[in-house]
């Protein structure tokens, strides 16, 4: 099994073969995804950015990050919704900030660069790429011209549909996740100037 029977989205090659892969919706609650993921082969020097979506436990990030830190030279963590989630009281029932906080405790046990740490640059000596994870949430900006931005949940509602993270993707301490989100911009953009 090779990753390319995974959600493989676009690399960048450099001079000497080394890759940029990047990888998204692991979802490694489904047994079948653990398989997969232990079936990975070995990529080198190649880098690896997992983009989102890896679990809804901390034990999903282990399993992640134990197994992909042996097969790539380097990893790269961009949360997605699901990794977000608080279902019930797993993993001490952590919210909000605190739960993104404690991943990135997680991938730094790894050595896993997250949009916490500095920027790293792609050794790739005839152009300079910097790699920037972002962390910024969906603010519901993502909607039809017609529909204001304080009525875009009550659209979705109208057309049956209605995005888990409403109910287990908390914002805490925030008031909402609009507003981390913004937080999350201005904080993003400040580090890029």
């Amino acid at each position: 099994m090779d990753l390319t029977n995974f959600k493989i989205r676009h690399h960048l090659p450099y001079n000497h073969g080394m890759k940029l892969w990047a990888i998204s919706d692991l979802h490694l609650s489904y047994p079948q995804n653990r398989t997969l993921l232990a079936e990975l082969p070995d990529y080198g020097e190649d880098w690896l950015i997992v983009a989102g979506d890896i679990g809804e436990r901390e034990a999903h990030f282990h399993e992640a990050f134990q197994q992909l830190s042996q097969r790539f030279a380097r990893l790269i963590w961009v949360p997605g919704n699901h990794d977000l989630y608080t279902i019930g009281q797993h993993d001490g029932g952590l919210r909000g900030v605190a739960l993104y906080q404690r991943l990135v405790e997680i991938c730094r046990q790894y050595k896993v660069v997250t949009p916490e740490d500095p920027y790293v640059q792609w050794p790739d000596g005839a152009r300079p790429y910097r790699l920037v994870p972002l962390f910024t949430l969906y603010d519901y900006s993502f909607r039809p011209d017609h529909i204001p931005y304080n009525q875009a949940l009550d659209w979705a509602a109208e057309t049956n549909v209605m995005a888990t993270d409403e109910a287990v993707l908390h914002a805490d301490p925030y008031p909402s996740r609009a507003a981390w989100c913004a937080d999350r911009c201005r904080y993003s953009e400040e580090r890029l100037q």
